[in-house]
């Protein structure tokens, strides 16, 4: 059903300018009574269509200039830097027309950005989500409520804010060209990235952009309003794509204007910037030095799970740490964070989702007996390290339990953890319940982190549903998408290893921890890969004695084993101003969505830049890691006792 328009007439808070001062003007918006911000300002037919189709075939005669953008490359761009002294006779008049048009009060705009889109096609049952988010016009990670201009006088920076609301004079202007598109605008409560809270349901619409005509944005229009331009959608299709009709092409015209210093505009404070090269630099030169357990903590969460007392899941995945090197597995320091649980006594309400046991303990609710399981578990937890203490050949050998008295869930239990027990540069983070499959390269990805800390923060080892990643995304996003990972793919040269343990003839395959009809599914399952967008990709493979790893970007935060930088995970991830991360819950569960998000705002290069994540594979095609499954997992004492009972029903 194609979407309803309301005519809402010009007031004080849209201040619009046309030829006739007593004509009415209007817009069409999505709401009958939005809130207009204040700074938006409309004059009709700013260009004629003879100017338009002059600029048109303009742009177009600078085909080399056009740029693919966003994530899905469904729209091009092309840039120009402008500059008081002129142009060019193509662009010189509709500059001068602006600033004469703007007044004195504003200088010339500092760029042109010439913006082609497509119209998409209105599937019904399509949730908001890929390409549906928001951003700000300037400096979208500058969280402040006033426009940083007037922190600035003459280019010098000053103590305090010396100029008035409405004085400021940065702008965009905007002129829409061939057909009208909408322009989706919220005002959230803060001026932050990853705010979702609206001042008001009526802070939020959308508005109609008719061609020829001006929209300007000035003071809280531009500073504290989001916005979003999109094509008009083609309803009564059911299907996700259609051909480019050129006949529902859309060209956007944005200029620039700001009386920030250009040293300015794209960066953090100063502070900020020497702070981190400082971090950098220092973490860098940990490398040659240190060893990996000056380097690196494992850091194991786990909780209540139905085979308490038994450790026996624990022992299982400790016994794989081997594979990731005798340093990893018998040096490194180790945390178990054992998560606290809440105990249902017999009277207590319990909701339909919780009845399920193994959902109960999932979310931290325990029976008495279980908890009392739970305890018993840990005692036996701690024997086991405290016997490990002298041996140096035990994987619990220098490992410490953390209790927590309250029921965190995994997210904060590793929070927690962070904060109090790593003192490392690095961290591995562990469940309970995720094994080892094969020998894994722990020191070298270490070590490829570390120089390039400003590009990897988190390294996940590949699992059965990540394999084959780059066919995720191509699936997901389309081969552009694909495509566009590919070249974001990282071939660190350390990672370029031993060929007869990594890669397809290596002995890591081959010496898998897997047996019987598990192995074939195995081997199938890798003879597969070879045909995949994963397996076909790799361009880096053997040279002489050693094969080359790759590095894949992930748009999704596995909780499945990973290495992240400590200050990665503690300052930026866990930052409670940015509420990435939820008590009682799951990392991956709340942060994948915000980087999908971010990069849907900012592009898949900008978008997956703030938070740096990677998947191993060394193209083998067979994954590192495993899952016992501790929800379901039944003790070796329990596999025993079932078939005593069953031998004994007649």
């Amino acid at each position: 059903m194609e979407h309803v328009w309301y005519r809402v007439k010009a007031d004080s808070r849209l201040a619009c300018t046309s030829a006739t001062e007593n004509s009415t003007i209007a817009i069409q918006a999505s709401k009958p009574c939005p809130v207009i911000p204040i700074g938006l300002s409309l004059t009709p037919d700013f260009i004629t269509e003879l100017e338009a189709q002059r600029l048109i075939e303009y742009f177009d005669s600078n085909e080399s200039l056009w740029n693919h953008k966003g994530f899905e490359k469904r729209r091009r761009e092309q840039h120009y830097r402008l500059h008081e002294e002129g142009t060019n006779e193509e662009l010189d008049w509709i500059v001068n027309r602006l600033k004469d048009h703007l007044g004195d009060s504003y200088q010339m705009p500092n760029e042109l950005l010439v913006e082609e889109r497509y119209p998409t096609v209105y599937v019904k049952a399509e949730k908001a989500g890929r390409l549906s988010s928001n951003t700000f016009e300037t400096l979208h990670m500058v969280e402040s409520p006033h426009c940083p201009c007037k922190l600035y006088r003459n280019g010098e920076k000053v103590d305090e804010l010396w100029q008035t609301e409405s004085s400021c004079s940065c702008y965009v202007a905007q002129i829409t060209l061939i057909n009208k598109c909408i322009q989706c605008v919220d005002k959230p409560k803060e001026r932050k990235v990853e705010c979702w809270d609206m001042e008001s349901e009526q802070h939020k619409f959308k508005f109609v952009m008719e061609p020829l005509n001006l929209f300007v944005k000035t003071g809280e229009a531009l500073w504290n309003w989001r916005s979003r331009i999109t094509a008009f959608p083609i309803y009564g299709t059911v299907q996700s794509n259609v051909e480019k009709d050129l006949s529902r092409r859309v060209i956007t015209l944005k200029f620039r204007s700001s009386m920030l210093p250009t040293h300015v505009l794209p960066q953090s404070s100063d502070q900020d910037q020497e702070e981190k090269k400082e971090e950098q630099g220092l973490i860098k030169n940990l490398s040659k030095d240190k060893k990996l357990e000056e380097l690196l903590t494992i850091v194991v969460t786990t909780s209540p799970i139905k085979s308490n007392p038994s450790t026996e899941v624990l022992e299982k995945t400790f016994a794989t740490f081997h594979h990731g090197g005798d340093n990893f597995a018998f040096s490194c320091p180790k945390v178990i964070v054992c998560d606290g649980c809440r105990v249902m006594s017999a009277d207590n309400n319990v909701s339909k989702k919780y009845s399920n046991a193994k959902q109960s303990l999932r979310n931290g609710i325990a029976t008495n007996d279980q908890a009392e399981n739970y305890s018993k578990f840990k005692i036996a937890l701690k024997n086991i390290c405290k016997e490990a203490e002298n041996d140096l050949m035990s994987p619990f050998h220098n490992t410490r339990v953390v209790e927590l008295e309250e029921r965190h869930g995994y997210g904060f239990a590793l929070r927690h953890a962070l904060y109090n027990e790593v003192t490392t540069p690095y961290v591995c983070v562990i469940q309970h319940d995720r094994t080892f499959m094969r020998r894994t390269p722990m020191e070298e990805v270490v070590r490829s982190m570390i120089h390039r800390s400003n590009i990897v923060k988190y390294v996940g080892l590949s699992m059965r549903s990540n394999l084959t990643y780059r066919d995720i995304i191509v699936s997901k996003y389309g081969r552009v998408a694909g495509s566009e990972i590919v070249d974001m793919v990282l071939y660190p040269p350390e990672l370029a290893l031993d060929a007869k343990v990594y890669g397809p003839d290596g002995s890591s395959a081959r010496n898998l921890e897997a047996k019987g009809k598990l192995k074939e599914n195995l081997d199938s399952l890798a003879q597969n890969y070879k045909g995949t967008i994963q397996g076909k990709s790799h361009v880096y493979k053997r040279e002489g004695d050693k094969y080359q790893l790759s590095l894949t970007p992930t748009l999704y935060w596995y909780d499945n084993i990973h290495i992240v930088e400590t200050s990665h995970y503690r300052d930026y991830i866990f930052n409670p101003m940015y509420r990435m991360v939820v008590r009682g819950g799951f990392v991956e569960d709340k942060l994948s969505p915000i980087i999908t998000k971010s990069v849907e705002r900012l592009g898949l290069r900008e978008g997956h830049g703030k938070f740096k994540c990677y998947l191993l594979d060394d193209h083998s095609g067979y994954f590192f890691t495993g899952h016992l499954d501790g929800g379901s997992f039944m003790s070796q004492s329990e596999k025993d006792k079932r078939k005593v009972e069953k031998q004994d029903v007649p």
